[in-house]
């Protein structure tokens, strides 16, 4: 079975090497903003520039490094299918775990939020194209489709759902599906499917561009951490469960229903096993804050499971591909 056979060229201190140039990243970053090198504005703004701009480059010129054959379809299908159990797994779990561990009202929601929304952008991207290169990219993308729509519909539900007073009842604005990198995943799509080629020049600076997505995404991910109180990480051990849950449960249901539904005799079939169960095993998203803010959500407790789980991802990222549940 190809499920647990991983591919040991890639040994333990390379897997840990490449998380910590990540983490590396994220403490440059953390520290730009403690000495004042970076405002909180201008976190903000890195941040908006990466989603806006060097997120959609790096789709865009990822969906130009292959060529449509045969397969193209089916893989495609095969990644939406993934990405389709992937959020009934973790929404089913979000509904249940947060009852489970007796959490506080004013938690839940954040809980619920996180369980489904790992950081795809800022985190388990850098990681697959550091693995899979833009291949992996244009794969990741696709399967990050509904990650757009969802955010901003089941996630507002399930922030607020559990808040006292009638914060739910929200209404779905269809500029979510403005979404910059939402339309580059599409436009990609259409010239993957079309066999167009991104003209040298424009190609080139798309490039360019789409370089910069990992180091500025980490960067803004420590901004974003230096605002959040490190004595949290000792404040309540309901975080803790919260994150492994989210880190190492997660991830681990996600392999155990694909192995059980997806066919295992297709090209990059290890790369399409891979993707979603990286993506599953992220830690909580830097929009949990933004969200829980505008809803009156308590952001506080955002920020801080947004800390435990980013910290502990650096230990248990390396070990799902130890353990192999993250084919190569």
């Amino acid at each position: 079975m190809i499920f647990y056979c991983m591919d040991y060229s890639m040994e333990f201190s390379e897997i840990v090497m490449k998380v910590l140039i990540l983490l590396l990243i994220i403490g440059v970053g953390y520290f730009a903003r403690k000495y004042d090198i970076l405002s909180k504005d201008s976190v903000g703004c890195i941040s908006k520039f990466v989603l806006y701009v060097a997120l959609p480059a790096l789709i865009l010129v990822s969906s130009t490094c292959r060529s449509f054959n045969s397969d193209s379809m089916g893989i495609v299908l095969l990644l939406l299918i993934a990405s389709g159990l992937y959020y009934v797994i973790s929404t089913i779990v979000a509904l249940v775990v947060p009852r489970l561990i007796c959490s506080k009202s004013n938690e839940i929601g954040v809980y619920r939020f996180i369980l489904v929304f790992p950081s795809a952008v800022f985190f388990a991207f850098p990681i697959i194209k550091m693995i899979f290169g833009m291949d992996g990219i244009l794969y990741a993308a696709i399967f990050n489709l509904p990650y757009f729509l969802l955010t901003f519909s089941l996630g507002i539900w399930l922030m607020t759902s559990s808040l006292e007073r009638n914060a739910n009842s929200f209404k779905f604005d269809p500029k979510i599906l403005l979404n910059f990198a939402f339309i580059a995943t599409l436009i990609g799509l259409f010239l993957y499917f079309a066999s167009i080629p991104i003209p040298q020049p424009f190609n080139d600076t798309l490039g360019l561009l789409g370089d910069l997505a990992t180091p500025l995404a980490l960067i803004a991910t420590g901004g974003f951490l230096f605002e959040v109180d490190f004595s949290a990480l000792f404040r309540n051990y309901r975080h803790y469960l919260i994150a492994a849950v989210r880190l190492f449960v997660l991830p681990l249901l996600v392999f155990t229903v694909l192995k059980f539904v997806l066919p295992s005799d297709i090209p990059d079939m290890n790369m399409i096993f891979a993707i979603p169960v990286i993506i599953a095993g992220m830690p909580a998203a830097v929009q949990t804050v933004i969200i829980a803010d505008k809803y009156n959500a308590h952001p506080e407790i955002a920020a801080e499971i947004i800390l435990v789980t980013t910290l502990l991802a650096t230990i248990t990222v390396p070990l799902l591909f130890i353990a192999g549940f993250i084919p190569r």
